[in-house]
């Protein structure tokens, strides 16, 4: 198997000519470390927060990240002189490289400054040269991608309309190209060195969204565009004029090279391939078809084409005679599929992009695995470390669902069969048994017993709600909390998973997803809501609102606050929100503001060392991490050797509280061995030992 070196740097300009350059250095939850599982929570964040960070972090994300491997895959690109040599689009860490046919990933960034890629696509008569479509417009690599430079003469520069969201590339005229954003399209005949707009087509108004361009492989000129729910229009000048083709919602377009009059469109919510034989003036639909989400073409050498269609759920349907019959493999993945490619020497070889990373098929979608290693773009949404085995680690993620760690992060392994809901928000270990884990997903609960080996649904009596908290009672492990932040409600299950009652908060609702259970005793829980503090001394089954202590700080309660409970003293009890830390050394009847100006704020959660409570973690939204060793009063940044400054998940070795892990946005999972001193990414690379979720 090759290796894969490091590439160079010194982005590339358009002309050919090249500068030196480095690279770049880019809810509410609170935990106190017991000798348990942490069930550590980030909600998704917010568009505001998206836009902001896009903004701070665009130009300049580092590219030192952590596994597991994966996150969210926008393209996929097939150099197609050597099938072996791979290229894949991320949504937040840029370009990779595989020349193993997908066995092992490199980031290949140098000179891309806007990491968000959206499209790729390659130079077909020299695959030296490769287009990236960014959120900041389009670059262009003349070496494979060892360097790039930004290529937009001509294109928008408004924060919206700069986002290339579809490339196309003339097989004929390669130095052709069309690029599209949200709301115009753009072409060059120059090899992208300059940009012009083409006429908007009266249908497809400022409003519209374009979704999906095509070039005839003919006709350089020939142009043809999905425009949702506009139709699909045509071009036949270049883009000086267009007409309607079809009016039916169009996601996708797909030209076949060797009958060019032969074209296939499918609707994101239509459910139909349509196809014209004729260059769109009829169309035959296949009713056969679910919901289609991308349509993509693989020609064959020999024989007819061959068509595959990724569809809703997860699967891929094979048709080999046009699209007149479907077969739908057995094999599926729970991660929508944003994009398909077909190996052009091989029919049979798939790769597969998805919200958790690439998967990979050598048998026409009948089976897959996953093929990201070194793809470090993973969306970390929980840790849990194991008790009984420090060395076990789980991580969850948006998306790609469960990684299972043996050796304390150094490598790691999917954990997903029978994992159906891959957006994972919160994870519990069994106290005792390393190899019983609970998931909290989008929509409900699931359950392993062999480590990950198999996943199934443990969700009776829940509803239909992303479970954001989930915790196990340690003196009687069959005895879970789970909380679901969407209606304010929590749950127990008093035989380990197999059924859930509502603990019933009545009103006011539950905040956020803080409850903590007393450390000394089980049934003693607290719990923040929407004006005050809640607490019951029977498991759940009544509780009483702390209306002094409440009042006191009603600010604090405005806001997603977080609770702990000092594990060498249960009547001590921290809150932390954006208004501070806060005490209370009476089980919640009194508090005492902390700290309320440091660190900064937008909060997220903290951690206190149970050796030491005067020792204590926060993560700071956009700010990283910060560490106080005089329980809350003084802070300081502990970011050094962290991508960026967005993390979430911080959780503590049960064993060894100075060993701590860190998620990260689109970064993966770093670790420290010093109480936060310093931080060193995991292991990249993927353990086949099980299958990609199914």
């Amino acid at each position: 198997m090759a290796s894969l070196q490091p590439l160079g740097r010194g982005p590339a300009l358009c002309d050919g000519s090249f500068l030196y350059a480095s690279d770049g250095h880019g809810g509410v939850a609170i935990s106190i470390h017991r000798k348990s599982s942490y069930n550590l929570l980030m909600r998704p964040l917010a568009p505001v927060l998206v836009f902001a960070l896009v903004r701070a972090f665009g130009d300049v994300w580092g590219q030192m990240a952590g596994g597991p491997p994966g996150g969210e895959i926008a393209a996929v690109v097939i150099d197609p002189k050597d099938p072996a040599i791979v290229y894949a689009a991320t949504d937040w860490s840029g370009v990779f490289k595989s020349i193993n046919s997908g066995e092992n990933w490199i980031a290949i960034n140098a000179g891309l400054t806007k990491l968000a890629v959206h499209s790729l696509v390659i130079d077909p008569h020299n695959t030296e040269i490769l287009y990236a479509g960014t959120a900041g417009g389009v670059f262009k690599t003349l070496d494979a991608g060892k360097n790039w430079a930004a290529c937009s003469t001509g294109l928008p520069k408004d924060p919206i309309d700069s986002h290339i969201t579809m490339l196309a590339i003339s097989p004929l005229q390669p130095r052709t190209l069309y690029a599209g954003t949200f709301r115009r399209i753009f072409k060059s005949v120059d090899g992208a060195q300059n940009w012009t707009a083409i006429a908007r087509h009266p249908g497809i108004t400022q409003n519209s969204s374009y979704m999906a361009l095509a070039i005839d492989p003919s006709s350089p000129d020939t142009l043809y565009v999905a425009g949702g729910d506009r139709g699909l229009v045509r071009s036949v000048d270049g883009g000086r004029s267009w007409r309607t083709i079809n009016r039916d919602r169009a996601a996708t377009v797909v030209v076949e090279p060797s009958i060019p009059a032969t074209i296939y469109v499918s609707g994101s919510g239509g459910g139909e391939i349509l196809r014209s034989t004729d260059g769109g003036q009829h169309w035959s639909a296949f009713k056969s078809i679910p919901e289609s989400y991308a349509v993509v073409l693989a020609p064959s050498l020999k024989g007819p084409a061959r068509l595959y269609a990724a569809v809703s759920g997860g699967r891929v349907l094979d048709s080999k005679n046009r699209g007149e019959t479907w077969t739908e493999p057995v094999a599926a993945t729970s991660s929508e599929i944003k994009s398909l490619v077909c190996d052009p020497a091989n029919q049979d070889v798939l790769y597969a992009g998805t919200a958790g990373g690439i998967l990979k098929s050598v048998d026409g979608g009948t089976t897959w695995h996953p093929a990201s290693s070194g793809i470090t773009n993973s969306n970390i949404s929980v840790i849990a470390v194991a008790p009984s085995q420090p060395g076990t680690v789980y991580v969850g993620s948006y998306g790609a669902g469960i990684a299972r760690s043996s050796d304390g992060g150094k490598s790691w392994t999917p954990a997903n069969s029978g994992l159906t809901n891959p957006g994972i928000w919160s994870l519990a270990v069994n106290p005792g048994d390393a190899a019983r884990v609970y998931a909290g997903t989008f929509k409900g609960v699931f359950r392993t017993l062999d480590s990950g080996g198999t996943w199934s649904e443990a969700s009776r009596g829940l509803p239909d709600v992303a479970v954001c908290s989930l915790f196990i009672d340690e003196s009687n492990p069959a005895v879970i909390y789970a909380t679901a932040s969407s209606d304010g409600k929590a749950f127990k299950s008093t035989n380990a998973g197999d059924t859930w009652e509502d603990l019933k908060f009545g009103s006011p609702r539950l905040g956020g997803c803080g409850v903590v259970m007393d450390p000394a005793n089980s049934s003693v829980l607290y719990a923040t809501s929407e004006n005050g503090l809640l607490k019951t001394r029977d498991g759940g089954r009544s509780w009483q609102k702390d209306r002094a202590g409440s009042n006191t700080f009603a600010h604090l309660w405005r806001d997603n606050t977080s609770l702990a409970v000092d594990p060498s003293d249960p009547a001590t009890l921290y809150a932390a929100s954006s208004a501070g830390v806060f005490r209370s050394p009476d089980r919640g009847e009194t508090w005492n503001a902390v700290s309320t100006v440091t660190p900064p704020t937008g909060l997220r959660r903290y951690l206190l060392d149970p050796t030491d409570p005067s020792i204590i973690y926060a993560e700071a939204e956009l700010k990283g991490l910060f560490k106080s060793t005089d329980g809350g009063q003084h802070w300081r940044s502990i970011n050094s050797g962290l991508p960026g400054l967005g993390t979430r998940a911080l959780v503590m070795d049960p064993t060894n509280p100075r060993v701590l892990y860190v998620g990260t946005f689109k970064r993966g999972v770093f670790r420290s061995a010093d109480g936060g001193e310093s931080w060193q990414p995991t292991g990249t690379r993927y353990e086949r030992a099980m299958t990609a979720p199914n």
